[in-house]
Formats: structure tokens, C-alpha cells, sequence
């Protein structure tokens, strides 16, 4: 018994110490918790001070003046009201002297149109109105008043009136003001997230870090950069040139297309330099403001010469290069000046500055002269699109840390991607990354490629959607028209991709394989009209009936023979250019010539659409052929389009191995 009450004595002890071993516990819990708490909180201050500079945080205006108007609302009523902590209550003239009788009222005054008394036995006034401009004037009440003994004051109302009077006619001033104050603070930067509109675009155009881009890291553009090395010698060593007696240029104006690597090249530049880099926007020294565009400009140099050697970059320049005098806008105006003072600033610091100004631009032929005369931007470098080769080169950098099967020919997608741009060749490789990891794998085949060409070319393939026979049909006549005239013609561009799957507004198309050429003759203008036409010829020797989707290509061969009458001059109306830089009509050209250039264009096209169809009548087998591949495979390449037009059978072409193919490239 001894021994279990000794055991139950234990339990009861150790129970005891794990309640309290629990409750130290908790405490200690609670109290990582509050140091935790703690701890955040005084993140958030430090990251606060930290935002605004270590600095204490200002007092906004609006709080200011909030502070004002109270302190202006107080005067009033300690000036305007007389303080009390008496109660009124408004009685009768005759009730008021009827107290005044009784004795209820100890002492009596008069403010503005009122009477007022204080009652002897409570915190409590009596008010009534007055029945004459003064109480002096009122005999009845001063008879009581002297019968009574009741002590009178006067009372400056008329001082107090007067501030009363100032104070409302000051406050709605010191309101607006106030308003104005809060209004001007937040745009220029005294609320968070605030632009001030007088100072250079602080956050975008005082950049000063290092880009770590170098001209090997640019793919392509051997002679754009060539041209740029003599800019990064003299901002690493311009002794070498004042020596030799040479002036380097103050300026170089980038133009090219979107996308072709003009701002690439510029941190490139400073990268291979270790200069400064200033990147900002033309549209960015602009604002509603008349002057803040110069006031961005100066600040812009000044903090420039402040970390020599700098390479101030401009971004689409034409935004305030403009030609001046078009227009008499207060936005013209401002831009105008926005130029003047860029070209002062120019202007204004000599060639061992060590600063050079790089803009871009893909719209040379609005600027203005000014800006690019010799002393200024003195250099033009034309970054144009990549050949083939420089396609290829780039597609190796950015395949770089991406795996690629063994089936990937970059040179391939260079040869199909003519026109493209850097930009665009960079979205091809990481579309088909993005493809290959939707099918769960990690490298990259030319399948992925290929669709990613298509996707961002035509946008994206709709293989779910449900069409009928007849559109299939319809689909893959039209295309093989298409697909059928450029294999045929000489001087067309030659087929490298026919599929009837919907892609965007399409429900197919084909894709041809354009060649890197310099110029294009005659004969191919006019070949690649009858290409055009080779859609709407096929739906109607085939179906009997034609349809709205040659729509597109009736526009595209009437564009094309318009530029071969009036741009090139190609025509039986001899060489004359009747189109102006702005692609729009001369004014000097004559209602008749116009007539006679629309007969013109509409002989062309009658001509070619004629021939179209004879063509197409001539081998109306092979089209069936192509059709049907296409029907069968959805997708077929150039090279079995090619096959099946030199005569082999479906059958066959569908069982030639890749190497047989290869014959028909």
C-alpha cells in the first residue's frame, strides 16, 4: 500500500513539473513570438528610413495646412463666439424682463443683434432680440436694469466682428491654396510614387551601372560594331586622337526596325568601355509642363559630365527630334524646345569630354536637319535586319543553355525566318523551350522549332476546332493553289510549308521560303501576283463557286501591282515614282494620270489572273495530288510539294525517306 501511495505521489510530482516544463514553454514560445514581432518591426523602420534616404519622414503639406485651419477655426470661434461654459436660452423680450424683475438675472450685455443675461442661481443665459440698435436706446429695459441694480457690460462686438469678417473671407484662400499645395507636392514627388515635372526623369535617365553586355555577346552585325570600336578607343584613351589631330564624333544616330539591337549596341559600347550608361526615352523629356523637357535635358548632361566618361543613350529620339515648325500645339511647342536644348547641350561640351550620345531611331525621315548635321550626331550606322548567316549566329547565342536534340538544324529556321529580327529570333528559341516543357522534356527538338515559327508567325494552330468537309476541301484546293503557281514559276519564292490547320484568322496557309535578295526584279513582282492568285483560281476550276477567303491575297496582288506602276515605275507608263516618302498620293499627279495608273493596275491584274488560270488548267493533276498529301498529312513540307509536282504519286511521296526528299530542296 506504502509502495502505491509512494508511486502515486511520484505521478502527481511529475505531472506537476510537465505542467510547468509546458508553461515555461509557452512562455518561451510567446516570447520568440514577441521577438519576432519586434524584430519585423524594426525591418519595417529600417527599410522605411532606408526609402526615404535615412532621413526623419517631412510633414506633408496637406497636414500643414490642416493645421492652419484648425488653428484659424479656433480664433474664430474664440474671437467671433464668446466662450462659455454657460448654456443660452433664448426667451421672449417680455419673459427676458420679466427675470430682470424678479432678479434671475445678475448681469447683462448686448452682442451684435442679441441681449444676453446671467442667470444668479445656474450656469445659465438668457438671450432675447433686441428692439433697438442699442440697449442704451431701449428705456424700458434700462429702468429695470437701474431699478434692479443689475450690473451692465459692454462688449466690443464690433473688433470681433471685424476678425470674424477676415477670417471668412481668408479661409476659403487658405483652403485652395492648401489644395493647390497638396496637388503640386504629389506630382512632384512629395507623395510616394510622386514624378516631379520640373527635374530629368531621376528613376529612368541616372542610371550609372556598368552593363555587362560586350560586343562579343552581340551575334551578327560585324560592320555595326566596327564602326562602334572607334568610339569605345576614344572613351577609353582620347589622347590617342587629340595626337593624331582627330575628332571623334559627339553623337551617333542608330536607325533600323524594332528589335534589330540598336539599344544592344549602345551597352555594348559602354560595356566594352566601362563608361557610365544614361538609357532614356524621347518620350520621356516630354511632359504637360511648358520647360520640363529643356530643365530633363540639362540635368541629364550636368549629371552625364558628373561620371565621365558616360554614354548617354536615347531611345527613340524621334519622340523630340521632329522636324520644327510642324504644327502650333502647346505640345509642339514644348517638344521644340525639348530639341533646342538637347542641341545646345550638344553643342556646348567638346569632344574630350569624354561623353558621346548614341540615339536610335526607326523613323529617320522626320527628323530634324539640325540634329543631324556634322557637330552633332556627324555618325549614322544603318542596323539593319540579319542575313542568313547573321540568323544563324544569333539563333547559336540564345540556344545557349538550352539542350538541343540531335535533329536541330539552326540553319534551317535561319533559311524560313528572313525579315526576322534579333528579338524575334531570341521568342523563336524560347517558345520552343516553353513547347518542350509542356511535353515534359528538356531539350528541344526541330518539331518544337518549327511550331514556334508557326505560333509566332500565324499565332497559335487550332487543331481542336471542328470544320467541315467541305471547308477541308475548300482549305486544301485553295492552299495548293498557292503551293502549286510557286512551284511552278522561276521567279517566285519557293514553297517550304503547306498545312490546313487554323492558325489565327487563317484557316491555312502556306509558307514560302523568301531568299536574302538585295533587289527584286520585275518578273518576280509580277510571278509572285500570280502566286496570289493562285488561291481564288483553284476554288473556282475545283469547287465551281469561289469564296471570301482570297480576300487577303486579292489585296496583297493589288498592292503589289500598284507599287510596280506607281512606286518602281515598271510599267508601260514609263519610269515615273508617283508615291511619296510618306506613302501617300502626290498632289501634283492629275485626275487623268490617276485614272490612267487605275487602268493600269487593273490591266495588270486581269493579265496575271488570266494566266493564273491556264496555268493552274494545264496541271490541275499535281493539285489534286497536293490537295489530297494535305487532306491526308495536314501538314506537308516544300520538299514533297516539290515532289509531287515533278510527277510522283501520293503514295510515293508519302513512303520517301528524309534523304530522297532532300533531292527535291
Amino acid at each position: 500500500m506504502e509502495n502505491n501511495e509512494n508511486e502515486k505521489e511520484k505521478l502527481e510530482e511529475q505531472k506537476e513539473e510537465n505542467k510547468e516544463e509546458k508553461l515555461e514553454e509557452k512562455k518561451e514560445e510567446k516570447k520568440d513570438i514577441e521577438d519576432e514581432e519586434e524584430e519585423a518591426f524594426r525591418k519595417k523602420v529600417e527599410e522605411l528610413k532606408r526609402r526615404n534616404g535615412g532621413k526623419k519622414p517631412n510633414i506633408s503639406s496637406l497636414t500643414f495646412f490642416l493645421a492652419i485651419f484648425l488653428i484659424v477655426l479656433s480664433a474664430y470661434y474664440f474671437f467671433g463666439n464668446r466662450i462659455s461654459n454657460n448654456s443660452v436660452k433664448e426667451v421672449t423680450y417680455t419673459n427676458f424682463i420679466e427675470k430682470l424683475k424678479q432678479g434671475d438675472i445678475s448681469e447683462v450685455y448686448e452682442k451684435e443683434d442679441n441681449i444676453y443675461g446671467k442667470a444668479i442661481d445656474a450656469k445659465l443665459e438668457y438671450e432675447t432680440k433686441k428692439i433697438t440698435n442699442r440697449i442704451g436706446d431701449d428705456t424700458t429695459i434700462m429702468k429695470v436694469i437701474q431699478d434692479k441694480n443689475v450690473e451692465l457690460k459692454a462688449v466690443n462686438s464690433y473688433a470681433s466682428s471685424i476678425i470674424v469678417q477676415i477670417i471668412l473671407n481668408i479661409l476659403p484662400m487658405i483652403i485652395l491654396i492648401a489644395l493647390f499645395m497638396f496637388i503640386s507636392r504629389r506630382i512632384m514627388g512629395g507623395g510616394q510614387g510622386g514624378v516631379n515635372p520640373f527635374t530629368m526623369g531621376k528613376a529612368k535617365a541616372r542610371l550609372k551601372e556598368k552593363p555587362n553586355v560586350n560586343f562579343k555577346d552581340i551575334a551578327g552585325l560585324d560592320e555595326e560594331k566596327k564602326e562602334l570600336e572607334e568610339v569605345v578607343d576614344f572613351l577609353k584613351d582620347p589622347t590617342k586622337f587629340s595626337k593624331a589631330g582627330a575628332r571623334v564624333p559627339k553623337g551617333v544616330m542608330l536607325v533600323g526596325e524594332p528589335g534589330t539591337g540598336k539599344t544592344l549596341l549602345a551597352k555594348a559600347v559602354a560595356g566594352e568601355s566601362g563608361a557610365s550608361f544614361f538609357n532614356i526615352s524621347g518620350s520621356e523629356f516630354v511632359e504637360m509642363y511648358v520647360g520640363v523637357g529643356a530643365s530633363r535635358v540639362r540635368d541629364l548632361f550636368d549629371e552625364a559630365k558628373k561620371s565621365k566618361p558616360a554614354i548617354i543613350f536615347i531611345d527613340e529620339i524621334d519622340a523630340i527630334g521632329r522636324k520644327r515648325g510642324e504644327g502650333r500645339s502647346g505640345g509642339n511647342e514644348e517638344r521644340e524646345q525639348t530639341l533646342n536644348q538637347l542641341l545646345v547641350e550638344m553643342d556646348g561640351f567638346d569632344t574630350d569630354t569624354q561623353i558621346i550620345v548614341i540615339a536610335a531611331t526607326n523613323r529617320e525621315d522626320v527628323l530634324d536637319k539640325a540634329l543631324l548635321r556634322s557637330g552633332r550626331f556627324d555618325r549614322k550606322i544603318t542596323v539593319s535586319a540579319p542575313d542568313l548567316k547573321a540568323r544563324e549566329e544569333i539563333l547559336k547565342v540564345h540556344a545557349k543553355g538550352k539542350k538541343l536534340s540531335q535533329d536541330v538544324k539552326l540553319e534551317d529556321i535561319a533559311k524560313i525566318t528572313p525579315g526576322y529580327v534579333g528579338a524575334d529570333l531570341a521568342n523563336i528559341l524560347n517558345e520552343a523551350a516553353i513547347l518542350a516543357v509542356r511535353e515534359n522534356r528538356e531539350e528541344i527538338t526541330m518539331k518544337d522549332l518549327d511550331e514556334a515559327v508557326d505560333k509566332i508567325g500565324m499565332g497559335i494552330g487550332r487543331r481542336g476546332k471542328k470544320i467541315s468537309e467541305y471547308d477541308l476541301k475548300l482549305t486544301a484546293y485553295h492552299e495548293g493553289g498557292h503551293a502549286l503557281m510557286a512551284s511552278l514559276l522561276p521567279n517566285a519564292d519557293k514553297v517550304h510549308k503547306l498545312t490546313i490547320i487554323p492558325r489565327g484568322n487563317a484557316g491555312g496557309y502556306m509558307m514560302p521560303l523568301p531568299k536574302d535578295e538585295m533587289y527584286v526584279s520585275k518578273n518576280k513582282i509580277l510571278e509572285e501576283i500570280m502566286v496570289s492568285f493562285g488561291g481564288r483560281v483553284a476554288e473556282e476550276l475545283v469547287m465551281g463557286d469561289i469564296s471570301t477567303g482570297a480576300s487577303s491575297d486579292i489585296e496583297n496582288a493589288t498592292r503589289r501591282a500598284e507599287a510596280y506602276v506607281r512606286y518602281y515605275g515598271m510599267s508601260s507608263l514609263g519610269p515615273i515614282n508617283m508615291v511619296d516618302s510618306q506613302e501617300s498620293y502626290k498632289n501634283i499627279i492629275s485626275s487623268e494620270t490617276n485614272r490612267e495608273i487605275d487602268l493600269e493596275v487593273r490591266k495588270i491584274l486581269k493579265e496575271r489572273y488570266e494566266m493564273t488560270v491556264e496555268l493552274m488548267k494545264q496541271n490541275l493533276e499535281a493539285l489534286d495530288r497536293i490537295a489530297s498529301l494535305v487532306r491526308a498529312k495536314e501538314t506537308i513540307t516544300g520538299q514533297e510539294v516539290r515532289a509531287l509536282v515533278a510527277g510522283k504519286s501520293v503514295d510515293e511521296v508519302m513512303n520517301m525517306t528524309t534523304e530522297e526528299l532532300e533531292e527535291y530542296y
